[in-house]
């Protein structure tokens, strides 16, 4: 058994040393500009050995996104109060998620480039691994809007799935705008940071509780997106 773990552990400690240095690769060259044959120069492989962690440039891409989504996840949760209100739960998200995305600006650069392209070719097993990766995201996402809608801290005139749906979408297209529409920001006289440091106030009045005439049409608990 301990000989096992080791093995498992030295396994493990590989992998995340061929994720690195491919990480660093994509970012310095570009992801097209990459080949295999250069991520196993650079952590010492033989071709042959590399394609037994993984069987090629996609397959690191994907590890390298499922990696971003844990750490984003697991940072998230060490700043959530869980005894604040679903509204404030829902802003910190969005908070941290522009933090985040700032931090981490050549990641988000390669995957808004290159990603959509590798997106469309996608296995079943990276389905598989983005969907167990985004799904203790899509359970808490669901709390944090019951919970804000039975607080009253967030409208409760919307399924709470469809509210789901529309912050997650909302949120990533801002935050990881194409290409093409960064251009855009940059003719229109408008940084990305300002882009995205404004995003706050303008999705908090879509997401507050406002006050109406007549009575509100409450919509029972449900999964989000």
């Amino acid at each position: 058994m301990i000989v096992a773990d080791r093995k498992q552990r030295k396994k493990e400690q590989r992998r995340t040393e061929i994720v690195d240095a491919a990480e660093k690769l994509f970012y310095k060259k570009g992801f097209d500009n990459v080949t295999m044959d250069e991520i196993a120069d650079a952590v010492e492989f033989s071709k042959g050995s590399l394609y037994v962690y993984f069987k090629n440039k996609d397959s690191l891409f994907f590890a390298i996104v499922a990696r971003m989504h844990r750490e984003y996840f697991r940072q998230f949760r060490e700043l959530l109060d869980e005894n604040a209100s679903g509204g404030e739960q829902i802003r910190t998200m969005i908070r941290h998620l522009v933090e985040y995305t700032k931090d981490h600006q050549e990641y988000n650069d390669m995957a808004c480039t290159i990603g959509p392209l590798i997106w469309s070719r996608m296995d079943t097993e990276y389905e598989q691994v983005l969907a167990e990766n985004s799904m203790d995201y899509n359970l808490w996402l669901n709390d944090a809007i019951n919970k804000g809608i039975a607080d009253g801290s967030i409208r409760n005139d919307l399924n709470p799935a469809l509210f789901g749906f529309y912050i997650s979408l909302i949120s990533i297209s801002v935050v990881s705008p194409s290409p093409l529409w960064k251009k855009g920001f940059e003719l229109a006289g408008v940084g990305y940071d300002e882009f995205v440091d404004n995003f706050q106030k303008f999705i908090d009045p879509s997401i507050n509780n406002c006050k109406t005439e007549g009575p509100t049409k409450k919509h029972p608990a449900g999964k989000s997106g």
